[in-house]
């Protein structure tokens, strides 16, 4: 007789959130390398010079009034994890502390970038914990708090780092898997190859989902309170489009067409003229030529012997012509899921790869961003004979890189976890 599962309880309940404000929230991460860090960390007139030359490149990487004025008190204690290395200390003209890091030592002194670039991408790539134990040592828990921790930045701030950079148009989709023996739902929100916003929920009703959505609206608002995007893409689950029109008021809907598609295409997978015509629909310029088309395609499908299955997916398809239509009031909008689909990939893969979700609410989310922000700033596969104008998707949505190592160039965005200016937390 086969002994009755055991599983352990777990938190699957958000918690309010608190206004503590994390270890990483009051560290200001710049770029430099070992080398430069043993020739100018000691040195307060070297420190002091390279850090104004920073704050007139990059000022968003530091705290807000740093401008006015700073001294420098000190140096912290040596880690006991990375012999050698010691916090240098800095006060602001307001009184308010912070701490210096250098951009080669990870967060929670967990080990030196140059030691973990490689095996972080491969996890970006989707190859699992005890995969990465085998090749590189270690312990799976060390693989999966390192993930957990660089999950504590905010998604939006680490990635997106000019607030005029924010994407207008959205894409937006849930993913249900295993969460430790029962059914869990990833909120995600994408844009130009970029995961903006991951929470993890225990349901896809209007409640839960609004909440998680609300997640990447608060950091989103973090910087640039006015945000209002214009659109969102979306399939026809209606509490997720429930969600983004509580949260941004004027926010217009984008059917995904690719969605209709599919429900076509996967009732007859062989009628490869049937699929044309339905893309040849997808692919009229203006909003009467697509309405033209449709109907076009309506008259001829009804001449034609499908199966009932298929006539009903069709019937669907016309009905929602008008809603289809919106995306031409908004050029340059999301048509189709892809924009959110691709980034999830690897998702999936890591997810698949490791059973499915496992631990509390919390840690199970900031595992999941850590590997969201691995995708985003994990760097471009190369091209043969060309070159790239950018070297990650964060890179190409923000226009900043703060660093030619993708590692340095992560470590440096999540200086203050991304946030600028801290407000209470979320989860």
């Amino acid at each position: 007789m086969d002994a009755q599962r055991q599983t352990r309880r777990l938190n699957r309940d958000k918690s309010d959130g608190t206004e503590q404000v994390p270890r990483g929230g009051k560290q200001i991460v710049i770029p430099l390398s070992r080398e430069q860090y043993r020739h100018i960390w000691s040195s307060a007139e070297q420190l002091r010079r390279y850090l104004d030359e920073w704050v007139q490149v990059a000022p968003e990487l530091f705290p807000a009034g740093f401008e006015k004025g700073y001294a420098l008190h000190g140096m912290g204690r040596e880690s006991c994890k990375m012999p050698g290395i010691r916090l240098r200390k800095i006060v602001l003209a307001d009184k308010s502390q912070f701490w210096l890091r250098p951009s080669f030592v990870m967060s929670y002194m967990m080990g030196d970038v140059e030691d973990l670039s490689y095996p972080l991408l491969l996890a970006a790539h989707g190859v699992p914990a005890w995969l990465l134990v085998a090749g590189f040592g270690r312990s799976e828990m060390y693989w999966q708090r390192l993930l957990e921790r660089l999950g504590r930045s905010s998604l939006v701030g680490t990635t997106v780092r000019d607030p005029a950079r924010l994407p207008a148009h959205l894409a937006a989709d849930e993913h249900h898997g295993g969460w430790n023996g029962e059914e869990g739902y990833l909120a995600v929100t994408a844009a130009e190859g970029c995961i903006l916003g991951l929470s993890l929920t225990v349901a896809a009703d209007d409640k839960h989902l609004a909440q998680a959505y609300g997640d990447f609206a608060t950091e989103a608002r973090e910087l640039h309170p006015e945000y209002a995007p214009q659109t969102v893409n979306t399939d026809g689950w209606k509490p997720t489009q429930n969600a983004f029109q509580s949260l941004f008021s004027g926010i217009a809907v984008i059917l995904c067409f690719l969605h209709g598609f599919l429900k076509i295409r996967d009732r007859c997978r062989q009628d490869h003229d049937l699929h044309r015509r339905v893309w040849d629909i997808f692919r009229a310029p203006t909003a009467a030529e697509f309405r033209t088309r449709m109907s076009t395609f309506q008259h001829w499908f009804q001449t034609q012997d499908f199966s009932t299955s298929v006539r009903d997916m069709v019937a669907k398809l016309h009905n929602k012509t008008e809603e289809y239509v919106v995306a031409y009031d908004h050029p340059g909008c999301h048509r189709t899921s892809n924009a959110v689909d691709r980034p999830m990939n690897r998702l999936y893969r890591w997810l698949y790869a490791g059973r499915g979700m496992h631990g509390h609410q919390a840690s199970s989310e900031r595992r999941l961003r850590g590997l969201a922000l691995l995708h985003n700033f994990r760097t471009f596969a190369p091209r043969s004979n060309q070159l790239r104008e950018h070297s990650c998707p964060a890179h190409r949505l923000s226009r900043k890189q703060y660093h030619q190592h993708w590692l340095h160039n992560l470590m440096t965005a999540t200086s203050l976890l991304g946030r600028r200016k801290w407000t209470p937390a979320i989860r």
